[in-house]
């Protein structure tokens, strides 16, 4: 049997989340932490970002904007996980978005080639108008 910890999610208006987790990275201003079942207790502030989290294997997300992060021992689980943030929005899983931003990037690789090609063919025009109109450089004489 894995080893869980409970983790909560909580915005002044609603809980947004709230289930068993094995595993959890969390940046910290003094960087990424990983925070396991039966962690040591601590409280700490988090920036805006994103909260990585494993449920049953899978590698979840949960974007948030600013707030606490705080380690429980409860008596009843190995350890409690309380967030508490102005706004946050739980993700699909990681295998999802990354998929998503995989196809976004290929969307912006053909967008850019195409400007770019745009571009060079707007560079010879004007090379070439440049060329027939036999204009010479500033302090130069004909």
């Amino acid at each position: 049997m894995k080893l869980t910890l409970q983790l909560e999610v909580l915005t002044p208006d609603r809980t947004v989340l709230q289930t068993k987790a094995e595993s959890l990275r969390v940046l910290l201003p003094d960087g990424w932490w990983g925070i396991l079942p039966g962690h040591a207790p601590m409280i700490s502030y988090i920036d805006a970002g994103v909260i990585y989290y494993t449920q049953e294997g899978r590698d979840r997300c949960i974007a948030l904007y600013h707030g606490t992060v705080e380690v429980q021992k409860p008596d009843d689980v190995a350890s409690r996980v309380l967030v508490l943030t102005s706004a946050a929005e739980e993700g699909p899983d990681l295998e999802t978005v990354q998929s998503e931003l995989n196809q976004q990037a290929e969307r912006l690789a053909k967008l850019a080639k195409e400007a770019n090609m745009e571009f060079n063919q707007m560079r010879l025009s004007l090379e070439k108008a440049l060329q027939e109109a036999d204009i010479a450089e500033p302090g130069t004489r004909r």
